[in-house]
């Protein structure tokens, strides 16, 4: 067992639920906003007795992050409230928007000391340093290396986006405190103009962390595809129970650790509607259960013995290989009466493909369905973006 799981462990203990998850984000925050407190406070004092820029920049750093943990705390206070009217699916995008503003501070802060280490290029000054000084921003290094170690734990542990972003924090404030030990060696051997290039290259991590971990905030507000394992377990899960013949237009929404999803299965359509509202409940319960998602569960009926079905399929399978545009069909079913003959399909569309690819290679599967089934008229259903085979 690490030393960081064991500290875990005694102050905080094991879980899973969003409460859990809370009670790391906010421990972690705290953690961060005292050691975070304690480096500024010596970063600084060095900073006004030596005159170095890089120095004072990366104080400024050092404070952010304590800025940047209190918004850590926050966040995860929002996330442990509960669902209520105003907020149906709970509060979990909060830790979200805490990433966001972590991000939107690093960026001021960046902007800020790439203006003011220019300065000190052109009109560089004398810094005042010493030996014992270099040492102590040693020590801080070493330090934020291990916060930030911590955090990345943790994030792993509750899996969280914004303890992430958060560690990075650490590392990159960690890094820029490197540029500045270099700076202040540098200048132990007259090299005084070198403080001001490596303020410069302090902001720049600082900028680059920042975007980052701004573009994953807003992927995550926005909305992201979700991961192909998690689809695929939800869909290995609706599959195992006994009477589903296939799925598709899977659907995932993310609320923080909280999770919903729609799902359509396929059941035989002979079947009783008891035995088929059977079947959704038990599609629900294993989601549910076994991924902690939260499933809604639509079920297309579809005939499997009418003689028309498996060829239409064979042919489906066969005109689709290696195609790039369409990428998997489902709900397959016929109408096949004396008024009436229809063929009806579903099927999902690369999201990669442009409209133009999209509407030829539909016109042109069509064309040869009607060509094969003559007599048959065509219902070809495309499913939204965001709903997965």
């Amino acid at each position: 067992m690490s030393i960081f799981e064991s500290i875990t462990n005694k102050y905080i203990g094991v879980g899973t639920d969003q409460k859990y998850r809370a009670k790391v984000g906010k421990f972690q925050g705290w953690v961060s906003v005292v050691i975070n407190t304690l480096l500024f406070a010596v970063k600084l004092v060095l900073a006004l007795i030596s005159s170095s820029i890089s120095l004072m920049a990366d104080a400024i750093h050092t404070l952010s992050d304590v800025v940047s943990s209190t918004v850590v705390i926050w966040g995860f206070k929002e996330v442990e409230k509960p669902a209520d009217a105003e907020h149906p699916y709970g509060h979990g995008r909060a830790e979200y928007i805490a990433t966001l503003v972590i991000a939107i501070l690093l960026a001021v802060v960046g902007i800020e000391f790439i203006q003011s280490s220019i300065k000190r290029i052109l009109d560089p000054q004398l810094i005042a340093v010493n030996w014992w000084m270099i040492s102590a921003i040693v020590a801080t290094i070493v330090l934020k290396e291990m916060t930030a170690r911590y955090a990345e734990f943790l994030s792993h542990r509750i899996s969280s986006g914004t303890l992430q972003a958060d560690a990075w924090h650490h590392r990159t404030d960690a890094i820029s405190s490197v540029l500045v030990v270099i700076a202040m060696i540098a200048g132990q051997f007259g090299f005084h103009h070198l403080d001001g290039y490596a303020g410069v290259g302090v902001a720049l991590i600082i900028l680059w962390t920042a975007y980052e971990i701004s573009r994953d905030a807003i992927d995550d507000l926005i909305g992201k595809p979700p991961a192909d394992e998690e689809l695929e377990a939800i869909r290995q899960a609706a599959m195992g129970i006994e009477g589903v013949l296939g799925t598709h237009d899977i659907s995932v929404h993310s609320y923080g650790s909280d999770k919903f999803t729609s799902i359509h299965i396929e059941v035989d359509a002979r079947q009783h509607t008891l035995k088929t509202h059977d079947i959704a409940e038990a599609v629900e319960e294993v989601i549910n259960t076994d991924l902690q998602v939260n499933p809604t569960v639509h079920v297309d009926p579809v005939y499997t013995d009418h003689p028309l079905i498996n060829e239409i399929k064979d042919f489906l399978q066969a005109d689709l290989k290696n195609e790039s545009v369409i990428t998997s069909f489902h709900d397959v079913r016929i109408v096949d009466t004396t008024d009436h003959k229809v063929i009806l399909f579903g099927m999902n569309l690369n999201p990669g493909a442009t409209p133009r690819e999209r509407k030829d290679r539909f016109k042109e599967l069509k064309c040869k369905l009607e060509a094969r089934f003559e007599g048959f008229r065509l219902i070809m259903k495309i499913s939204p973006i965001h709903k997965y085979a």
